[in-house]
């Protein structure tokens, strides 16, 4: 008895320990994904920032170009020029990251390239050229840089996304565990209460009965244990003794 019942308490701490290494190592995960995509996030919209500061620095030494009738633009341009590739570069360290600054690469492009063409001397008036030619690339590029942290083709929300499913990953594994535990829970107490409670409580009242009133002692009951079958036995034998012995 003491064997089943050593085996049945080890099986059901064995399915909870698992379920506990199971739901540690998940949330562990869980844990350094969030975090890596908080990190990327922060740096995402840090780089971003970087990138609007260069534009916008780009775009002041044009406007200054244009109302000073200078023919090129100042230092300004250059130094934003600088700023704004090397944050762009920064940005693009891994493939997704190339991907979901693809658009601002290419409106970057388009824009570097009308302001190069139109300082090569194109024959069109500053103004004319700012107010037809550039403000429209200028604010594409300008929007693109918004939409950068915001869009759907961003592999951020992407992450995101995947990162609620591993909260439900690691929350069904526990569920799961903790309902196989629970069956095993009512298996084994069935076992205990058909196998061996049940029993013993037959013994006891069919011995009373015979002790106290003389009627045989005949519990009825189904056990596959030695140990129960035995101490009926003993019992039956006992109960035999006193009827063989002298008055």
């Amino acid at each position: 008895m003491r064997k089943k019942i050593s085996i049945g308490f080890i099986s059901l701490a064995l399915v909870l320990l698992l379920a506990g290494a199971v739901s540690v190592y998940e949330l562990q995960r869980l844990r350094n994904q969030s975090e890596e995509i908080v990190s990327l996030n922060l740096r995402n919209t840090e780089l971003a920032d970087r990138m609007m500061t260069a534009l916008q620095s780009q775009n002041s030494a044009i406007l200054r170009m244009i109302l000073s009738e200078a023919t090129t633009p100042d230092a300004g341009y250059e130094l934003g020029r600088a700023a704004f590739d090397e944050a762009l570069k920064a940005a693009s360290i891994t493939e997704e990251d190339a991907t979901d600054l693809a658009a601002v690469r290419t409106a970057d492009r388009e824009y570097r390239e009308i302001v190069t063409v139109h300082l090569a001397d194109d024959g069109t008036a500053d103004i004319d050229w700012f107010l037809a030619i550039y403000l429209p690339a200028y604010y594409h590029l300008d929007a693109m840089l918004k939409d950068y942290l915001s869009s759907p083709a961003n592999s951020l929300p992407a992450r995101a996304q995947m990162l609620e499913k591993s909260v439900y990953k690691t929350i069904t594994p526990s569920i799961l565990t903790l309902l196989i535990a629970i069956i095993i829970v009512l298996m084994f107490y069935f076992f205990v209460d058909s196998y061996y409670v049940r029993p013993v409580i037959r013994i006891h009242k069919s011995l009373k009965n015979y002790l106290a009133h003389g009627i045989p002692f005949a519990p009825k009951f189904e056990s596959n244990d030695d140990e129960i079958e035995g101490l009926k036995e003993m019992i039956d034998e006992l109960a035999e003794r006193k009827k063989t012995e002298p008055k």
